[in-house]
């Protein structure tokens, strides 16, 4: 077993008022499906020790206290929900992974006090699904969680959404904190001011690395906001649609997490939507930046406790100025040039938008094309020899950051999902699978 790893009992100095210890399912068998090797910390385990890990969530590598579900509320669809917490999850450990506190969750480990109706259980296309797109997310240089292990677990489960039986999995990510916005609802909601002081606490000691002061509350809030103004400007870059914009879902390190029914642009469209639910297009792709500042707008309220609604406003406004900041820093960064003045940074992003707007190029081909200027400079000119963007971008320094191995963009689109799902449903072959995250791992 690797030294270097000290699994530590999650959330030490939160009382039980924010979980409640959950058994995981007993499952017929274990077929280990993905082995994250960027987590050197666990390149030790073998087989049998993996899966009594991160299967059974019973190996004698655990802490003491391990396996709890968290206790939150949340709005679902701006309605709110009181009758929410980890359905068929549980944080199990935590880890230290370069000086970066993260916890172990999983998905589909059974049924804990919160599932209600549910099984607790995950299909394994939804694990696959995850996988992928936490991997792709990371490659583009969204801050996400990481999926560390995919386990298919021999069940046949039914669902509305997916053709069944289906196959089922349990899966366990690494995340830098599950502490939702929803969790503060749920002690709001409860009306206990101290157990929301604690997790402020917790939240900048743990996970902000805020020092406590007597303005602790304030710089709490004001690190939600800009990591979370971050977040969505990395996901208007990147063109990921997450489906499910709820602040059950909403992360306060500004982490991208939980994926289900997420979409990747084809082509830039403001008006695409993933999840089918979403009859109203409350969260579709050009509505994101807005939804999480509705989710920010539902924590301030709580804040209002604590911190002057003046200063509560003033940190709010702040929020668009700090959505474009990142949006351009993030935007120059996938296309591997230097920012220069603010009026040229401003027409260079408009004439980006324009080139998308033709929906004359997938949204990734721009990304590999211009990144690759200075190897493809002959090809990219006839290419785009049409688009004031070409004229604009040469006019900006570019980067010596090395650029990807792929000779191909890497999309992760629908269909790249369905294809690489119905190999492994069909005739159980995970060679697209594998070679789709061979891919991805090469992407900067």
């Amino acid at each position: 077993m690797n030294k270097a790893l000290e699994l530590l009992s999650p959330y030490n100095g939160l009382n039980s008022d924010f979980y409640e210890l959950a058994d995981p399912a007993d499952f017929p068998d274990h077929h280990i499906r993905f082995r994250n090797k960027e987590f050197k910390e666990f390149s030790d385990l073998n087989d049998r020790s993996w899966i009594d890990l991160f299967g059974k969530f019973k190996s004698n590598l655990l802490p003491e206290n391990s396996n709890l579900a968290l206790k939150y509320h949340g709005h679902q669809f701006q309605t709110y929900n009181p009758e929410l917490g980890d359905g068929r999850g549980f944080t199990m450990a935590q880890f230290y992974h370069d000086k970066k506190l993260l916890d172990l969750g999983t998905k589909g480990s059974g049924r804990t006090k919160f599932s209600r109706n549910g099984d607790g259980r995950l299909t394994l296309k939804g694990a696959v699904r995850e996988v992928l797109c936490s991997e792709y997310l990371n490659g583009l240089g969204v801050n996400t969680s990481r999926s560390i292990s995919l386990i298919e677990t021999g069940e046949k489960l039914y669902r509305n959404d997916e053709p069944s039986p289906t196959r089922s999995a349990v899966l366990v990510r690494a995340s830098h904190s599950h502490i939702r916005i929803g969790s503060f609802q749920y002690q709001a909601y409860h009306r206990n001011t101290k157990n929301i002081e604690s997790l402020i606490n917790y939240v900048c000691k743990n996970y902000l690395n805020l020092p406590a002061n007597h303005n602790l509350e304030l710089d709490f809030f004001h690190a939600v906001v800009d990591r979370l103004a971050m977040l969505a400007a990395s996901y208007t870059v990147s063109g990921f649609v997450h489906g499910v914009l709820n602040t059950d879902n909403i992360n306060i390190t500004g982490e991208s997490f939980d994926y289900g029914p997420y979409r990747m642009l084809e082509y830039y469209d403001p008006e695409k939507i993933a999840a089918y639910f979403d009859h109203s297009g409350l969260y579709k792709f050009g509505n994101q930046a807005d939804a999480i500042f509705w989710n920010i707008q539902q924590l301030a309220s709580i804040m209002t406790i604590f911190i002057d609604k003046d200063k509560l406003i003033a940190l709010l406004k702040k929020y668009p100025n700090l959505y474009n900041k990142y949006l351009l820093k993030i935007l120059f960064k996938r296309l591997g040039i230097v920012m220069k003045s603010d009026a040229e940074n401003q027409k260079l992003l408009k004439v980006f938008y324009e080139l998308n707007s033709s929906k004359k190029f997938l949204y990734e081909q721009i990304f590999f094309d211009f990144k690759n200027f200075q190897l493809n400079e002959d090809l990219i000119n006839k290419k785009y020899s049409h688009y004031s963007f070409l004229k604009e971008f040469k006019k900006f320094e570019k980067t010596n950051e090395v650029r990807s191995s792929n000779k191909e963009i890497v999309t992760l689109l629908y269909y790249d999902i369905e294809k690489i799902w119905q190999s492994i449903n069909d005739k159980d072959d995970w060679s697209l699978f594998d070679n789709k995250l061979k891919c991805i791992n090469k992407m900067l």
